[in-house]
């Protein structure tokens, strides 16, 4: 009897299992798949010595017993080519899906598992060669396969949305079993297949499962990998969890007095495994994240690793600890630490204390990403849209320039209000993207359409304080427009008085370039805010539009009166137009024709249409006026 695969493959797992429980781990639910798997193929393995022991000693044993033995060794394969399939699955799945499907599969394999039992075997026995035969290991081989088979297909089939590590030890696990059973099949004194499965474990441990592959070698606690997957596997079971993060803003001041922030993390680690019931982690930025399920228990272990570095200024003046409550309400863990981050901006000056991340916060969180993702969607699904306000000339007595304003479709054909998504967009950056979309939106409708023979001199295009900030706004305006091979006479540039006030020089230098290249510029929401007169005179525009505010106030007040009358000689006077917002009644449209006002843009002529029903107003007013 020859059993030294079967041992030295035995020792290999015992080894291997006495490792695994001697460290701690997640206790994630890829690791307890994982446990099984090992256990399974150790009871295969014990089997299989048990199962040539009985063979050896048939003239002891009653032959049932023998054969009971035997079957079920064999019956243990197919457990552990089932256990593989069940493996691979883990990264396909969440855990209740995963579990359901195992549940179905237990079935399969509890079917096959009988039948086995109910088939022939025989026994074999010649001096050192001792092993079984029979229909019920003919069917064995043939359940077996089927599971190697079905495991490698939906390894290769799904394979970029399986962990590359554990679907390349899989692959090599089901090779190396797959020829093992092979070689067995065509040379039955040759027992290698328990081997082989032993070697296909190790190989899972080794290139993934090894509980050091979730720690941080060089704080001891676990990592950002094991984090992800942590808080993954907690989110998707909907389990409620707390979060405390502290993270290490800057690290200058704590260098200077002769302590870097991984010295800290080890003492703010050594304080911490006092709590069995707080995961520590190493986020994968400058920082630590604790993990329970009790808010009481974080809060308490935050404000312990304050009062330990009361005396270090430094630790308060650049360590940062949020605590996340109701972390139920995120669905994914980009989402949580998209959160972390916007409460780390909204709170940047306070260090050294124990920052609650609560529910009226996740909701003011909540509104400001769920607008960001539907800017970024919007973008990407090209349901930005373009809205013309028609502008009326009071000189030409017809329609002659109108107002391009962004809007963002939802894909339930409603419109994301302005309102709403500009100052996101505005505080994130987005309204980059969204100003330069808009642009190239006129230039394809300036292109594609009749609206200059329709009488529109121009459109105007409102720049955001951003863009104006970019020194190559110049550039990037006129790059697009030539990429469309439109007239820039037939684009107006709106600024605003807080544009011009940000980055002066630089938008001066740009409104130079653009002048040059044959764009104009209006100097938009005059009379808003702390509005400066100067800037009629510095910046070289060619149309001041009254703010609606302004505009309202006239009607109202005779101080406002004589300020518009001024505004009105005072732009006269420089050769510049004036637009006046907000013009909804025939009243209000007649008193501005009697200031001389130039253009007339306001809800009394129409409000903001989409391009296609601007084109039909315009033909509809145009031969009116004809």
């Amino acid at each position: 009897m020859s059993i030294q695969f079967q041992l030295c493959g035995l020792f290999i797992l015992v080894l291997l299992l006495i490792f695994y429980k001697s460290h701690r781990t997640l206790q994630l639910y890829k690791e307890k798949v994982f446990y099984a798997v090992l256990c399974i193929i150790i009871t295969s393995l014990t089997l299989d010595i048990l199962s040539l022991y009985a063979i050896e000693y048939r003239n002891i044993f009653p032959l049932f017993l023998v054969e009971l033995v035997c079957k079920s060794y064999i019956v243990t394969l197919i457990w552990g080519a089932w256990s593989a399939l069940i493996y691979v699955l883990t990264d396909l799945f969440s855990e209740k899906e995963h579990k359901k499907r195992t549940r179905q599969l237990l079935i399969l394999v509890s079917i096959q598992s009988i039948v086995i039992y109910f088939l022939p075997i025989y026994i074999f026995a010649d001096g050192n060669q001792s092993y079984t035969y029979g229909p019920a290991v003919i069917c064995v081989y043939v359940f077996v396969g089927l599971y190697i088979i079905s495991t490698l297909v939906t390894t290769c089939a799904f394979y970029k949305r399986l962990n590359p590590r554990r679907a390349f030890a899989t692959i090599l696990w089901m090779v190396i079993w797959m020829s093992s059973a092979i070689i067995q099949f065509f040379n039955s004194a040759l027992l290698i297949v328990g081997f082989a499965s032993a070697v296909g474990v190790l190989i899972l441990f080794v290139i993934i499962e090894n509980p050091d592959a979730n720690l941080d070698r060089r704080l001891g606690c676990f990592n950002s990998y094991a984090l992800t997957e942590y808080i993954k596997q907690l989110i998707e079971g909907k389990k409620e969890f707390v979060v405390l993060e502290i993270s290490f803003e800057k690290t200058s001041l704590l260098e200077e007095q002769g302590m870097d922030a991984e010295e800290v993390m080890r003492k703010i680690l050594h304080l911490l495994s006092q709590y069995n019931d707080i995961l520590v982690f190493k986020n994968i930025n400058l920082g630590l994240v604790l993990i329970s399920q009790k808010a009481d228990r974080l809060e308490t272990a935050g404000k312990a690793v304050i009062d330990s570095f009361a005396d270090f200024e430094a630790f308060g003046k650049e360590v940062m600890f949020i605590l996340a409550m109701q972390t139920e309400a995120f669905s994914d863990i980009d989402e949580l630490f998209h959160f972390l981050s916007f409460v780390r901006t909204e709170n940047e000056n306070v260090k050294g204390r124990v920052i609650l991340a609560d529910q009226d916060m996740i909701t003011k969180y909540k509104e400001q990403y769920l607008v960001e993702r539907e800017i970024t969607d919007a973008l990407s699904e090209d349901r930005v849209e373009v809205f013309l306000q028609p502008i009326y000339s009071n000189r030409e007595n017809g329609f002659t320039s109108a107002e391009a304003l962004v809007r963002i479709r939802k894909r339930d054909g409603g419109l994301l209000s302005p309102g709403i998504f500009i100052p996101v967009a505005e505080d994130n950056g987005q309204i980059l993207e969204l100003g330069e979309r808009v642009f190239e939106k006129v230039c394809d409708f300036l292109q594609n359409t009749d609206v200059v023979k329709l009488g529109i001199h121009y459109i105007e295009i409102n720049l955001s304080v951003i863009q104006c900030e970019k020194k190559d706004l110049a550039e990037r305006l006129t790059t697009i427009i030539e990429r469309y091979g439109v007239d820039p006479k037939l684009i107006n540039l709106e600024i605003t008085e807080t544009a011009s006030i940000s980055a002066r020089t630089i938008l001066l230098e740009n409104m130079k370039k653009l002048i040059e290249a044959g764009f104009s510029f209006s100097l938009d929401d005059f009379g808003k805010g702390e509005s400066n007169l100067m800037y009629m005179v510095e910046m070289p525009v060619s149309i001041v539009k009254l703010d609606y505010d302004m505009s309202k106030a006239f009607f109202k007040s005779s101080k406002a009166k004589h300020v518009v009358r001024a505004v009105v000689n005072m732009a006269h006077g420089m050769d510049l137009k004036l637009v006046a917002e907000g013009i909804e009644t025939e009243d209000e449209k007649n008193d501005m024709y009697r200031e001389g006002i130039d253009y007339i843009q306001g809800f009394y002529y129409s409000k903001p249409l989409p391009m296609k029903e601007f084109m039909e107003f315009i033909q509809k007013n145009r031969l009116m006026v004809q």
